[in-house]
């Protein structure tokens, strides 16, 4: 089974990747998980990273751009506009609301919920993975490896990494509540992954959690992913506690 970032979206929508990838985009600069002045991944790490053209890259920049939201400059990088002016008239043109509503609920709350689903979806991911699957997490593996000092690069490597594995449950529905809860409180991740060792230490649970479905092995695959739920939510609470 060959997937990409869009395998699900395409099944619900006539959007094209290009709509898909800004929206994309879009979501991680209204939840925090990219800010304002933040140097924009380079159009082909973000094609690497989603498994899209860098036609398809280009093109969803032009479109986040022409909302405010990206300043381009050519011969410079390309950066984020996330300043409360930007926000403010991005919003004020498209009405839009935050559509990620679990970030109304408690932490404790959301935790348990993400525990209990995602411990499904990884038995079923270890049960149906298959050989493409397994080199798609392994080149994330070996890019998040050289990421230690970009916790921004990291934390969209991240997102990929995940999201390939609940695609891999063929459960459209368990996916999506995967995706909500893996937005929860993405700004204080970021905060999180600033801390010395933290993304290395993630990314070594992330080894764990291969290594389970590279032996198709749910049991094991379960316990990675909870071991590593369990250390995103203590290391957040703990940075909520302190802000």
């Amino acid at each position: 089974m060959q997937t990409t970032a869009f395998a699900f979206e395409k099944t619900l929508t006539s959007k094209t990747k290009k709509d898909i990838l800004a929206e994309k985009l879009v979501g991680m600069i209204l939840n925090g998980l990219l800010r304002d002045d933040d140097v924009l991944p380079s159009e082909r790490d973000l094609s690497q990273l989603f498994g899209v053209s860098r036609e398809t890259v280009r093109g969803a920049i032009a479109q986040v751009s022409a909302y405010g939201l990206i300043q381009v400059s050519h011969g410079s990088k390309t950066r984020i506009r996330a300043c409360a002016e930007a926000l403010e008239a991005y919003h004020h043109l498209n009405s839009r609301e935050d559509h990620h509503q679990v970030n109304r609920f408690d932490i404790d709350s959301v935790f348990e919920s993400r525990f209990v689903v995602e411990a499904a979806v990884n038995r079923r991911a270890a049960m149906n993975m298959d050989d493409a699957g397994i080199r798609q997490l392994e080149s994330l593996l070996e890019a998040q490896s050289q990421m230690f000092d970009s916790p921004i690069h990291f934390q969209l490597s991240d997102q990929r990494f995940h999201k390939l594995i609940w695609e891999y449950a063929h459960n459209e529905i368990l996916a999506g509540y995967c995706e909500e809860h893996f937005s929860y409180g993405l700004s204080i991740r970021r905060e999180v992954l600033l801390e010395p060792s933290a993304v290395e230490n993630s990314y070594r649970e992330h080894v764990h959690i291969v290594e389970a479905m590279k032996r198709r092995d749910p049991e094991a695959a379960e316990r990675a992913m909870l071991t590593h739920l369990d250390s995103i939510y203590r290391t957040t609470r703990e940075k909520l506690a302190k802000n």
